[in-house]
């Protein structure tokens, strides 16, 4: 598990205009520079995971990225459902850590 990781709780939850976009791209940019790899994000975090995909997919040199979501739905089919959601949300092909929040039956 790489040690330098970043959240996306709040900061990530915003607008898609190109201000926003341009602030989360540059702390996305300083948060690689500085050896980060981890990202971890939830579709209960709002826009948070679509926010994300959208710095990865501007990005012209995508460095390695962990990607970590969580799971919180009711049923099976709704947890893979919500996984593969995330995934393109994030702009990832495979999570490398998905966090079971509580999925029920």
């Amino acid at each position: 598990l790489p040690v330098m990781g970043m959240g996306t709780s709040r900061t990530f939850d915003t607008n898609d205009s190109s201000s926003s976009l341009a602030r989360l791209g540059a702390v996305m940019q300083a948060f690689f520079e500085g050896g980060g790899k981890v990202i971890d994000s939830s579709p209960m975090y709002g826009a948070a995971e679509t926010r994300v995909g959208d710095v990865l997919r501007a990005m012209d040199k995508r460095p390695p990225v962990f990607a970590a979501t969580k799971v919180w739905t009711t049923g099976r089919q709704q947890g893979i459902a919500q996984m593969e959601e995330s995934a393109r949300r994030m702009n990832v092909e495979r999570f490398d850590l998905i966090a079971v929040h509580n999925l029920q039956d």
